[in-house]
């Protein structure tokens, strides 16, 4: 299966988790990763507090789980684990979707996180072309104008995506000196806008900060570090089968890793961070106490008795 797999890889059809289903394990998904053989897989989406690498939350999907569709999720985790409201939010481009920065505008969050479509400029059917930036917009009249030019004005809004595109005569388009370096389409080259855009651009503003940057610095290093000591407890590895049999390994090895934290400042001058990690540690275990009750009608008691940033982050299981 996995030789056919791969095969299909190579040409352009649909991914195989879209085509293919494990009939052994039909929670995870059929991808590949990073040159491999496609397998089923789970992926781990963590949340951590900075300031210690405490993780604040835990949550696994399939493989090919969008991590864009998951920051609100991970956001009202996190507060309701730590009782805190966020102020920022870091992660990478991933999570860097129009609606993610929206979101963050409406609850007053800053988004320190790489724009997922600046990122995708430059590649595909984008490459080599002139981008968005190099297009200047005027808010007087509505209209973009060209690096030839040419005007670009609305023509049709697109619903699903709020966006209006702009677009300039085809006629004129077509005999362009530029066109080469403008656009592929045949009915020559379009804009979008979306309907706040306004908004958008000022989170755009502040993910492309300074601060921001440094941020999304320190976000990697807490990533490779967090699922590093998570190897150490067989985290790489997928211990059972179905979904939610995965959240309880993935529960157990984060509240392991917590205690860890707790335990290197025993004795130290850093008392809020041993009674946060104890706090962290216990949530996480409750979860994991109510999915054994709910299965074997264990009794367990335990007691439930803060971090203003999140560094959401994602990797897969094999």
């Amino acid at each position: 299966m996995e030789k056919r797999l791969d095969e299909v890889a190579d040409q352009e059809t649909p991914p195989a988790h879209n085509r293919y289903e494990s009939t052994t394990d039909p929670d995870a998904s059929v991808i590949r990763h990073t040159g491999g053989r496609s397998k089923p897989r789970y992926k781990t989406h963590r949340g951590v507090d900075p300031a210690h690498e405490v993780i604040t939350t835990t949550k696994v999907t399939p493989g090919s789980h969008d991590e864009g569709g998951l920051l609100k999720a991970m956001l009202a985790i996190h507060e309701a684990n730590t009782h805190k409201s966020v102020d920022t939010v870091v992660a990478d481009s991933k999570y860097g979707t129009i609606e993610n920065f929206l979101f963050a505008h409406d609850r007053g969050i800053e988004a320190h996180l790489p724009s997922l479509e600046k990122r995708r400029r430059g590649s595909g059917r984008q490459k080599g072309i002139f981008s968005k930036e190099d297009f200047i917009y005027n808010p007087d009249d509505d209209t973009f104008i060209c690096p030839a030019g040419q005007m670009l004005t609305k023509r049709n809004y697109i619903t699903k995506q709020q966006q209006y595109e702009y677009k300039a005569s085809s006629s004129i388009c077509a005999r362009c000196h530029l066109r080469p370096d403008c656009t592929r389409a045949k009915a020559g080259r379009t804009l979008k806008r979306h309907l706040r855009q306004n908004e958008l651009d000022r989170m755009l503003a502040i993910a492309s900060s300074q601060e921001a940057k440094r941020d999304i610095q320190t976000r990697q290093h807490l990533s490779e570090r967090s699922f590093a000591h998570a190897a150490l407890y067989g985290y790489k590895r997928a211990r059972w089968r179905r979904l939610w049999r995965m959240e309880i390994q993935d529960f157990l090895i984060a509240a392991v890793q917590n205690i860890r934290i707790l335990i290197k400042h025993v004795g130290t001058s850093v008392a809020n961070v041993a009674k946060a990690s104890v706090a962290y540690s216990q949530i996480l275990f409750t979860r994991v106490y109510a999915s054994l009750v709910s299965l074997f009608g264990l009794n367990f008691i335990w007691s439930n008795k803060k971090s203003e940033e999140l560094y959401p982050m994602s990797t897969l299981h094999r």
